[in-house]
């Protein structure tokens, strides 16, 4: 073979590799990414001082390169705490064939996973993941699922009472908002409660307003000290009432998380969850650029807000102990 020939070979095989080159990246530059979204809570709004998680969602995958109406197109479903509506739901999604699906709340989790094996699944929220079976273990799911958790485990709702107890001296009967959505394990609540010394009055099934109402004025007539609200979906549909009620039945109250607190509510610990949605967003960043989920593992949160409100503190009558106020992440004046 000649000088001449084996030069228009070699010109013809960089013309081939660059062409299939430029083929790649006009696929990767053309290439629009589906995601479905689904929360079994109610729609996620912004308040007056924190954006809605989903703002901080949307803005993470923006830093990443995914931007709506260019490469990315995001499917929000929302069930309102509605079980009956997660099923539905979520075969929607599906049907969609989107390239992830990111799922709030251990029941939006799980009605994901009842409709698919394939489609990688990303928790943005979810309490203790491998106790609620979502996964097999947090550092190597080795399924389909993996993303952030809101809790590593039941040990918070023990931590809240406590944070309750010390903010508040003197406290013996805490009653427990629950509802027909409620997660909650009473189990480890109860063991926490009698480690110190409190007396738990957990309510029955709560979710219209009025049964919020009868919840609350049953709650004097059993002679409460305090409320701790969890954070189940309902109970987030019905934050502002939760708020009101107490502060009408003159109630100091804990919740799970600062939009409680922001909205008039006493004081709250939990994880931000804004922070929390941020991360999720880079899991799906890091399994769109082909990393398998069930080798990513699943994160914790590193740190929980306690966040106080002052005001309410004194319309209630009450003081923050020093020590809480040295504790606290935030207090409101």
């Amino acid at each position: 073979m000649g000088v001449v020939d084996r030069a228009k070979i070699a010109l013809l095989v960089l013309v081939v590799t660059t062409s299939v080159m430029a083929v790649g990246q006009s696929d990767q530059v053309d290439r629009v990414y589906r995601i479905g979204f689904l929360a079994f809570g109610p729609r996620l709004e912004s308040t007056a001082t924190t954006a809605s998680p989903l703002v901080a969602f949307r803005q993470t995958l923006r830093e990443r390169g995914y931007v709506e109406g260019e490469n990315l197109i995001l499917d929000e479903r929302w069930a309102e705490a509605r079980l009956n509506r997660l099923p539905f739901l979520a075969n929607e999604l599906v049907q969609l064939k989107p390239d992830i699906i990111v799922a709030s709340g251990a029941n939006a989790v799980r009605a994901v996973m009842r409709e698919t094996l394939e489609i990688p699944i990303v928790i943005a929220g979810a309490p203790d993941p491998v106790g609620q079976g979502l996964v097999s273990n947090l550092a190597k799911p080795d399924a389909n699922v993996t993303g952030v958790a809101s809790t590593p485990g039941r040990e918070v709702e023990g931590k809240r009472l406590q944070l309750l107890q010390q903010a508040i001296p003197g406290i013996t009967r805490v009653a427990v908002i629950m509802d027909s959505t409620s997660q909650l394990d009473s189990m480890p609540l109860q063991s926490a409660a009698r480690d110190l010394g409190i007396t738990l009055l957990l309510s029955g099934e709560t979710e219209s307003p009025d049964e919020f109402r009868d919840t609350f004025a049953e709650m004097v007539r059993d002679r409460a000290d305090a409320v701790y609200a969890p954070e189940t979906p309902i109970n987030v549909r019905q934050r502002r009432l939760l708020v009101d009620l107490a502060l009408e039945h003159r109630l100091p109250a804990i919740y799970g998380s600062r939009e409680y607190v922001e909205a008039g509510g006493l004081m709250s610990y939990g994880p931000n969850y804004s922070e929390l949605f941020s991360r999720a967003a880079i899991y799906v960043d890091r399994i769109l650029k082909g990393a398998p989920p069930g080798e990513l593992p699943v994160e914790q949160p590193i740190h929980f807000e306690f966040v106080l409100n002052n005001r309410t503190a004194k319309f209630l009558g009450l003081s923050f102990p020093a020590r809480s106020l040295m504790r606290a992440d935030e207090v409101i004046r």
